[in-house]
Parts: structure tokens; C-alpha cells; sequence
């Protein structure tokens, strides 16, 4: 194969990098690299093309470890974990089957669902114990 192909290629893998936020793409980059180095040593395609797949391969293998432990392993905290413990007043029938049921809580209205299951009336006081997407899950008191 040619320089220019191999060229256009990590050109094409960068600009794809850098329009993401994740690593996806600069590990076929480092392969093309390899790929021109086995070029310039006198590699025919087969070794080019072989070169390529190992380099991308083992960059990633030798990577992941430490993208999987940096990039996933941070939980971003938002002002919603706050409510976590607080009282609040169900403002409508709590029913799990149903998957209907609201609360009041520091003047906010939110969806909310039982941790046990079983149906909290209307004014009833509960805990929140825990947020699952954007429903609370709470508990009555």
C-alpha cells in the first residue's frame, strides 16, 4: 500500500477522536503508523496490513486497563444526592404495580416509587432512601 493511503487513514482516525470523548478510534492510528514503519523497512500488504491489526490490538489491549479505571470509575455527584435522607409528603398515590406515585419534597414535586413495594397513600410521610434515574425510591415512615 501506499504512504498516502496509510496517511489519510490516521488523519481520518484523528479527526474522528477528536470529535468524540472517548478513545475509539486513536488505537487503528497507532496501527497505520506501525503500518508505514513496515513500509518504509521494505513490507509488502501482508505485513502492512498484519502490522496494522497487531499494533491496534495490542495498543488497546495494553490500554484498557487503565481507560477502564479513569475514565468509568468517576460518578459525577449532582445537587439531587442531597435529598437523599429528607422527608418528604407523597403528594399522590404511591402504586408500584401501577408505577405512578409523587412527592413533595423541599417544595419540588418528583416521581417516586416504594423500596418495598407495597402502596403509600396520598399525605403520607416517607424517606428518600435512594434516586434511580429521576425517580426517588422511598420508604415509608
Amino acid at each position: 500500500m501506499e504512504y498516502a493511503v496509510w496517511i489519510v487513514f490516521i488523519v481520518a482516525m484523528m479527526i474522528i477522536e477528536a470529535s468524540t470523548t472517548n478513545l475509539v478510534s486513536i488505537w487503528f492510528a497507532f496501527g497505520a503508523l506501525g503500518a508505514i514503519l513496515a513500509k518504509t523497512l521494505g513490507g509488502g500488504v501482508t505485513t502492512q496490513i498484519c502490522t496494522f491489526v497487531l499494533l491496534s490490538g495490542a495498543s488497546v489491549a495494553i490500554a484498557w486497563p487503565f481507560i477502564k479505571k479513569y475514565h468509568n470509575g468517576k460518578k459525577e455527584a449532582t445537587n439531587a444526592d442531597m435529598l437523599i435522607g429528607k422527608i418528604a409528603t407523597v403528594t399522590e398515590d404511591i402504586t408500584n404495580d401501577k408505577f405512578a406515585g409523587k412527592v413533595n419534597v423541599s417544595g419540588q414535586i418528583w416521581s417516586a416509587t416504594s423500596e418495598s413495594g407495597e402502596d403509600i397513600l396520598e399525605g403520607a410521610k416517607v424517606k428518600i432512601v435512594k434516586i434511580t434515574g429521576v425517580k426517588l425510591v422511598v420508604e415509608k415512615m
